[in-house]
């Protein structure tokens, strides 16, 4: 895809998004920020996901689940539990 003319758009362009599930309460979702700069020239989807693991080791304990979903297909790509990766159910992969 060429890169837009105003940039790339977060909730528009992104590969993924991340859902956040915190102890308090909270909820939150991250979009992937899949390039360096908003006029970058590609995207990647790799640098999207390692903004996404730092943000993991950030939270760590405070977060109780996170999820990633692939935009796309709408599938779920990792769970993770207070910071570390757990298996995706076989129900979530079969849809």
């Amino acid at each position: 895809m060429e890169r837009p003319k105003n940039g790339w758009k977060l909730n528009k362009h992104s590969f993924s998004k991340m859902i956040v599930w915190f102890k308090d309460g909270n909820i939150r979702t991250f979009y992937s920020l899949d390039w360096k700069s908003k006029y970058s020239n590609f995207r990647d989807p790799r640098i999207g996901l390692g903004r996404f693991k730092n943000l993991i080791t950030k939270y760590g304990m405070k977060a109780g689940t996170i999820e990633i979903y692939d935009l796309e297909s709408g599938k779920i790509m990792a769970k993770f539990y207070e910071g570390s990766e757990v298996g995706i159910e076989k129900e979530a992969e079969q849809e």
